[in-house]
């Protein structure tokens, strides 16, 4: 009986425990004191007064004149929930409100409270060294601190609050996962952990005063204490750091979104620290590195300890040119050392087992450095680490080097080794295309350095300097050892380096090159400790050819000059055009595979004269200029020149007084031709006539057969078409008691290419429907104006044929046809009455002497183009 009646007040002492809240000396607000989102079970009682109400208004607003933005009642004072879901975006000082505005303005009450969101943050300090070492490293030995930064340190200020109810709570988690309850400090004192009171905004877990705002400086948290048995407690290693809150539940009430703890509010997050052992230890980023790069090593060890580190065991290299170990590159961070001319403080470091002998002993003793270059002081940094870059050059010599680093610390060393392999770089040189190429042309040559930052070249050739010479200057020689007068080329990242060499008006000829590609300064007698590669190029001398799309061109057509012009000339080529009163001057640019194009236009055919036109196509050459040129392009009127100044007035070309038609490019030709002119040309011509079309003979053809109608033309081929009509003679006009029947045929034809200057056209005709008549042929120009006609008879098949008379070779029929006038009655047996005339074949025209003189003589319809080059 008594034991039920003992669990029934235990389970009501549990009931009411669970009622209460959670430490009654954390939980009562003072009027006008602070509160946190997330607290529970808070007496706020003393902060409300008599109010049941509370109000907040907006930062800016005007509490005495305006109304609230937020009224929330207060059911029970002393069981307040600061609820996030209330209270987040409105923190702030909420007043007492009694509901009943009056004429004097708002009802507000005194302030009852400031709603504050919680923040948390938690810093690691090296009390010893004096400085913060959070994710950072601290020596063993030294005493470390933890600092912590709120705004929830006004919670101390409560009524009734106790040290024993400290709300803050450190954790402390070592590297095997194990969690700290305390830890150790000076003379073996153990510093709690949890129930931590925090009374300031910054705050240290070991502090000096009563709010523990100042850190103390030989006490904390004994990184190198032992246990009974000499044993570290905390073994070398990194440890997680970091401090909570939970008063009045505020943690368990306030999550971030995702429904976990609220880190920099109600939980800081999470800090690291590395209790650093006194083993040091050295690592490189590279095992095997190409000679010309750099390369680093890495120390871990004491923080903020002193270390030597040298390239051990090489006295006997000479550290001249291609004797030299890698170097320590100057003016690292927190990397000393001597000066060449000494004293020698950190060189006459004694190394354990070298029985005495120093760290500048054990280098290479060089006239320039005296070694020094070799060996350094290194302080680690706070977390006890510390990277050196070695640099090696060309010189240094290939082989397997050991870097040591060493510091002793009493009587013992500590120290640690690691190789680096130096190897021979590699040089290649390639020439972009197919290695020939024209003078004035751009060669792009490119290649790889694995060796050193720079590529060096030069030129070797016919007459030039026996050791080479500057690409951009080949008559200049280039000096062993000295960088400046070689061309130069940066080589990249990924070892690849490129240059561009620009090869108008050089100084040397045609021929044939070797470029040489340099690891160093070096010229071709001193390429026995360098890396090179050559590349052989044969150089041309520029040229140009041209053609013209026909050696006759109708009026009215097109024309064009197609042709070549080697060397690359980003002037383009220049044509001159030149005939009876009439200069034409053009550029034309050159296109990637050194063809051009210029066009003649329908309607500057159209404007020309018939006659025959010279064709002077311009080179720039070496120095890529026109020296020869006309004033104005347009119109020009003054041939100039660039001899023996630029702007030389050479010949009149237009106005009066200029030269005309042959003369005029016969003192062209003589311009360009002269010895200080490196331009060169070539020429061609072409004819302009009116447009014509022939009709060969047709003969007597008979109904029924297949035959064709063809003819020559001075039209354009492929450009223009022809309208063939095949009418009967007989056809006229009729009366309504006449037969209207009507025999023949039509079509268009395309103009092929012929020979001799004329081009060629054909249609056929199919007369199985054809009756027995004179019939009429017309060939006109479908968009040109030129007509022809001719007469052919057709005769029954069974007929006798009537001969037709054949000209003679290369005779051109005219027909001219007339007509007569018929009347009404006429029969359809009346013909037109035809005249055929012929005319003499052109003959051939006589050959003169080179030049233009030859040209004027080949005016005709058989006039060809030809292609003169004025230098191989």
């Amino acid at each position: 009986m008594y034991a039920k009646i003992a669990v029934v007040i235990i389970l009501l002492l549990a009931c009411v425990c669970v009622a209460l809240p959670a430490s009654a000396t954390l939980n009562k607000v003072n009027l006008g004191g602070d509160i946190f989102l997330g607290e529970k079970n808070l007496d706020v009682s003393a902060a409300t007064g008599s109010a049941n109400q509370i109000a907040w208004w907006q930062p800016g607003s005007n509490s005495n004149t305006e109304q609230p933005a937020d009224i929330q009642s207060v059911t029970d004072a002393k069981t307040f929930y600061v609820s996030p879901d209330i209270f987040i975006g409105k923190t702030g000082i909420w007043y007492q409100w009694n509901g009943n505005p009056n004429a004097n303005g708002t009802p507000k009450g005194l302030p009852a409270f400031n709603v504050k969101e919680p923040s948390l943050n938690l810093k690691i300090w090296d009390a010893t060294a004096g400085e913060d070492i959070t994710s950072k490293a601290i020596p063993v030995g030294n005493y470390a601190n933890f600092a912590i930064e709120t705004n929830m340190h006004s919670i101390s200020s409560r009524t009734g609050y106790l040290a024993a109810d400290g709300p803050f709570k450190l954790k402390v988690k070592s590297a095997d996962g194990g969690v700290y309850q305390q830890l150790a400090g000076n003379n073996g004192k153990e510093w709690p952990l949890n129930v931590q009171t925090v009374n300031n905004q910054l705050w240290y877990w070991v502090g000096e005063g009563s709010d523990h705002s100042k850190y103390a400086k030989n006490d904390g948290w004994n990184t190198a204490a032992e246990d009974k048995n000499n044993n570290h407690l905390y073994k070398a290693g990194v440890y997680t750091v970091w401090v909570e809150c939970n008063a009045n539940s505020m943690k368990d009430q306030y999550k971030s979104p995702d429904g976990s703890d609220y880190t920099g509010k109600t939980i800081s997050a999470v800090k690291t620290v590395q209790i650093a052992t006194d083993q040091v230890k050295i690592e490189a980023n590279k095992d095997t590195i190409v000679r010309g790069n750099p390369f680093s090593v890495t120390i871990t060890g004491v923080p903020n300890a002193e270390y030597i580190i040298w390239v051990k065991g090489t006295s006997s290299m000479t550290g001249t040119s291609t004797d030299q170990p890698p170097m320590i590159l100057t003016s690292q961070d927190n990397v000393k050392q001597d000066d060449p001319a000494g004293p020698y403080e950190i060189g006459k470091y004694q190394y354990e087992g070298g029985a005495g002998k120093s760290v500048k002993q054990d280098v290479p003793d060089d006239p320039d450095y005296h070694g020094t270059k070799t060996y350094s002081q290194v302080k680690l940094n706070s977390s006890g680490t510390r990277t050196v870059e070695f640099k090696t050059t060309k010189d240094t010599k290939d082989k397997k080097y050991t870097v040591r680093v060493e510091r002793k610390s009493g009587n013992q060393y500590k120290s640690d080794e690691v190789d680096i392999k130096v190897e021979k770089g590699d040089v290649t040189v390639v020439a972009a295309g197919d290695q020939s190429f024209y003078l004035g042309e751009e060669v792009k040559l490119s290649g790889t350095n694995s060796e050193t930052d720079i590529s060096y070249l030069f030129i070797t050739g016919p007459n030039l300097p026996t050791n080479g010479a500057m690409l951009k200057s080949p008559k200049k020689e280039v000096n062993n050892d000295q960088p400046q007068s070689f061309d130069q080329a940066d080589v990249q990242d990924d070892d690849t380096w490129e240059y561009k060499w620009q090869t108008a008006n050089l100084e040397i000829d045609a021929g044939t090159y070797t470029i040489y590609a340099v690891s160093g300064a070096d010229d071709r007698g001193h390429l026995n400790n360098a890396q090179y590669d050559t590349v052989s190029l044969v150089i041309k001398k520029p040229y140009i050819q041209a053609t013209a799309s026909g050696s006759v061109v109708a009026k009215g057509d097109k024309l064009y000059i197609r042709g070549t012009a080697e060397g690359d000339p980003s002037q383009g080529i220049s044509l001159w055009i030149l005939g009876k009163n009439k200069i034409l001057y053009a550029t034309e640019s050159v296109n990637d595979d050194m063809s051009f194009e210029h066009e003649i236009t329908e309607t500057e055919t159209k404007s020309l004269y018939a006659g025959q036109y010279f064709v002077v196509v311009q080179h720039p050459m070496y120095n890529n200029e026109f020296d020869i040129y006309p004033d104005n392009p347009l119109n020009p009127q003054i041939v100039l020149g660039s001899y023996p100044t630029r702007g030389s007035q050479l010949f009149k070309i237009g106005g009066p007084g200029a030269l005309q038609g042959t003369d005029a490019a016969e003192a062209l030709i003589q311009s360009i031709n002269n010895a200080m002119v490196d331009d060169t040309y070539t020429k061609l011509q072409f004819l302009v006539e009116e447009p014509k079309v022939t009709i060969n003979p047709l003969g007597e053809q008979k109904v029924g057969s297949r035959f064709e109608i063809s003819g020559t033309t001075n039209l354009a081929y492929d450009d223009n078409d022809l309208l063939i009509e095949v009418t009967s003679s007989s056809f006229k006009p009729t009366d309504k008691s006449q037969s209207g029947e009507f025999s023949g045929a039509t079509g268009t034809v395309k103009v092929k290419q012929g020979t001799d200057g004329l081009n060629k056209w054909s249609f056929s005709v199919d007369a199985s429907t054809f009756k027995p008549d004179e019939y009429i042929v017309r060939v006109s120009g479908v968009t040109t104006d030129v007509v022809e006609t001719t007469l052919f008879n057709v005769v029954e098949a069974g007929g006798a044929p009537t001969e037709a008379a054949t000209p003679a070779a290369k005779v051109t029929p005219v027909v001219n046809v007339t007509p007569t006038v018929a009347d009404k009655n006429a029969t359809p047996t009346e013909k037109p009455t035809v005249t055929v005339t012929t005319v003499p074949p052109t003959p051939d025209p006589t050959q003169k002497s080179p030049g233009f003189g030859a040209l004027i003589a080949l005016a005709g319809l058989g006039a060809v183009a030809f292609l003169v080059m004025r230098r191989n």
